[in-house]
Parts: structure tokens; C-alpha cells; sequence
């Protein structure tokens, strides 16, 4: 050891480890098959108890590192990066834990405090996702900063501005659900009512823009707070107007186009969340209300068609939804869950029927207006003849109205 250590500190002697990462590799490799007498781990061992090996590293290699990561830039990442990858299965546990706890880490810190995203043009993810490989749950303590310099650049946003949701879609897998979720209700989702609220709606005249800024975010935000959203700050001006139009005379032609039109601005997922549909059946029944009395021809049964062929397509998605949850559902899901969602999808009770013999040891349920029971899959129906046949699901929402 005391011919080998001034040999190896001379190889390395003006070393630029910054731009030859993979210099004398081999040459600790060697060595490292010499020397090692123990395993290494977390634990820091006592300058006296020290392995050859775990001496060679923090003695000669150590100090040069240290050189490479005060001149190293973190906004340049993959040069530190490279170094580490390059020379992580050849360096101690407890030597790379005190690399990433005391040197790299407090440079990444001090970085994230100075920056500010206001200004600054490279984005944050850019320099900072490329260290979760290497660092992985170390680098959670600065997403709580760097969530908070976000939310106060938002503060002056708006939805017109794609900018931040191309910042903010890295982090969709980077965060946790729970604090993605909360930071978008806190800084996105306010915005985003706003835009909704002072949407100007005119079927005459319609600027679509703002809709779309706000429906640009939807593969961030759970269906839930987007259904909420359209359901207090879209809907109920845009039956209003609606209400409005069809009271002065209105082209009926133009209005199913109109109700059309808005509705294709709508992904079918969220066109399927109860509070969603339930306003379309809204705007659907004030349609066929003010059509009662027309006496333009053939006006009454061209909107009876419309209003019932747009409530037989959203019957037909939610089925076709229900049975798409059901094959990619857990095999623990059973085909009562099946039903038991399609009910839900359409406002319709599923229960089972109270006092009520079974069918052949089957129990019997309540659909809607239908009585069924489930054998091995398939739910069979009574017919006004009392016989039990099996039907689709389908057939079943049309027995249950």
C-alpha cells in the first residue's frame, strides 16, 4: 500500500475528471480486486479500521472529485452525472452516500434557491430529473421549494400562456398523486374558473379559444375536478343561453349543430361523469320543450330524434365504458360490479328485491324497472310472459326505463 498510493495519486496527477470521466477505471479496477478485504456499507468506518481499498478511494480519488464539483456547473448536469455512473459500482457505499449527502445535494439546494423560474429559460426538470436515477429519494426534500417558486410564478398566469403546462408536465410522474393533485387545485384549477367564467357565450359569434385553453389541461387533472368545474363555472350560463335562444324563435337546424359542436369539445371519458351527462339531458329536455309547440313541419320529430338518438349514444358509451372497466379490472371484480357501475353510469337503483324468493337459488335484483338475477356472467331478465331470458346489457337499460 505505501508503494502503491503515491504510484496511483502520480496517474492521476492533472486529471480533468469532468471531461474524462472514464480515465483509470481499469486501473481501480484492478486494484479494487487487490485490495478490497471487507464489504463496504453505509457504515463510515474509523480512519483506523479503514479497507486498503475504501483508503485508495477517499484518499487519492476523493480530493480530485471534490476539485471537479466546485467548478462544476449543476445547470450542466450530465458531466457530474457521467462521472458518477462511470465510477458508482467501483466506489464504496458510504463514500458515494457522503458524495451525494454532502456534495452533490447542497449544490442542487443552493441552486434551486437561487433560481427563479420567472426568468430563468432553461427549465428546472431539465437539471434536476436527470439526477433521479442516481440520487432517487434525495432529491425529494427540494420539491417542496421548488412547488412553491412555481405557484408564485403562476400567480400572474394565464390559461392563453401553454407555457406552464409544458413546465408542469414533467413532474407528473415526479411528484406523488396527492401532491400533484393538491398543487394543481391550488395554482391551475382557480385559473382555469376564472377563464370559464368570463367565457363569453354566443352562437352566433363563438370565440372557442379560452374553452380549449382550459381543456388543454385535462390529461393532468383528474376527471373529477374537471367535471366539477365545468359543472359551476360552464354549464350553468351555457344552459342559460341555450334557454335563452330557444325562446326567441330559434333555427332549430342550428341549435342540435350548436349542441353538437360543444359536446365534440368534450373527451368521451368526462362526456361520461354524472354531473357532465346530467347537463346534456338538461339541454336535451329544453330542446324537446320548446319544440312541443312548434308548428314548423317536421321540426317536432326531427328534434325527438336528435334528443333520443343523443341519449341512446351516451347509453351506448357508458356500456361500452363498463364493460372496458370490466375486462381491465382485477379478476376480484365480479360481473355484479359490472352492473352495479352501469347503474350508477345511468342513474338507475340496483338492489336486491327485499322478501323476495330466489330463482333457482339465485338471487333476485331490481334494475331500474327491471327484475334480474346473474348466473356465471350473464344477467337474465323477466318478460311480461314471467319467462327469464338472458340479455345484453343493452336490452337491460332498455327493460330498466
Amino acid at each position: 500500500v505505501a508503494l502503491t498510493f503515491p504510484l496511483i495519486k502520480n496517474l492521476l496527477k492533472g486529471w480533468d475528471m469532468l471531461t474524462k470521466p472514464y480515465f483509470a477505471l481499469d486501473v481501480f479496477q484492478t486494484w479494487r480486486e487487490i485490495l478490497r478485504e471487507t464489504e463496504s456499507s453505509h457504515v463510515v468506518p474509523s480512519p483506523d479500521n479503514m479497507d486498503p481499498y475504501d483508503r485508495l478511494v477517499w484518499e487519492i480519488w476523493m480530493p480530485i472529485f471534490r476539485r471537479a464539483v466546485t467548478i462544476w456547473s449543476p445547470r450542466q448536469c450530465d458531466p457530474l452525472i457521467n462521472i458518477l455512473e462511470s465510477w458508482m459500482p467501483l466506489l464504496p457505499i458510504w463514500i458515494l452516500d457522503n458524495i451525494l449527502d454532502q456534495l452533490v445535494l447542497p449544490r442542487l439546494q443552493y441552486e434551486v434557491d437561487v433560481w427563479d423560474p420567472t426568468v430563468d429559460t432553461v427549465p428546472i426538470h431539465a437539471w434536476v430529473h436527470p439526477w433521479l436515477p442516481v440520487m432517487e429519494k434525495r432529491l425529494e426534500v427540494l420539491y417542496a421549494p421548488i412547488r412553491y417558486k412555481l405557484a408564485i410564478a403562476l400567480n400572474s398566469w394565464h390559461p392563453s400562456d401553454s407555457s406552464a403546462h409544458k413546465i408542469l408536465e414533467p413532474w407528473v410522474h415526479v411528484l406523488t398523486r396527492e401532491a400533484m393533485e393538491m398543487f394543481l387545485v391550488r395554482t391551475i384549477l382557480p385559473k382555469l374558473a376564472y377563464c370559464l367564467d368570463t367565457l363569453v357565450i354566443n352562437p352566433h359569434q363563438q370565440q372557442i379559444a379560452p374553452f380549449e385553453w382550459v381543456m388543454a389541461w385535462r390529461d393532468m387533472i383528474s376527471i373529477h375536478h374537471y367535471a366539477s368545474l365545468l359543472d359551476k363555472h360552464f354549464f350553468p350560463k351555457w344552459l342559460q343561453v341555450l334557454q335563452n335562444w330557444l325562446s326567441s324563435n330559434a333555427n332549430f337546424n342550428e341549435v342540435t349543430k350548436w349542441y353538437t359542436g360543444w359536446k365534440g369539445t368534450i373527451d368521451a371519458e368526462l362526456l361520461n361523469e354524472p354531473l357532465v351527462k346530467r347537463h346534456f339531458n338538461r339541454a336535451l329536455d329544453l330542446m324537446n320543450h320548446a319544440v312541443s309547440g312548434t308548428l314548423q313541419p317536421g321540426m317536432r320529430e326531427n328534434v325527438a330524434y336528435f334528443t333520443s338518438t343523443e341519449r341512446r349514444r351516451a347509453s351506448e358509451v357508458s356500456t361500452r365504458t363498463s364493460l372496458q372497466n370490466a375486462l381491465t379490472a382485477p379478476m376480484s371484480v365480479s360481473f355484479k360490479d359490472v352492473i352495479e357501475k352501469l347503474a350508477e353510469d345511468n342513474g338507475l337503483l340496483f338492489m336486491p328485491i327485499a322478501g323476495q324468493k330466489q330463482y333457482e337459488g339465485k338471487a333476485l335484483y331490481s334494475f331500474g324497472k327491471a327484475v334480474v338475477y346473474i348466473d356465471r356472467g350473464v344477467v337474465f331478465a323477466r318478460n311480461m310472459d314471467n319467462i327469464w331470458l338472458p340479455v345484453s346489457l343493452d336490452k337491460l337499460l332498455e327493460l330498466a326505463r
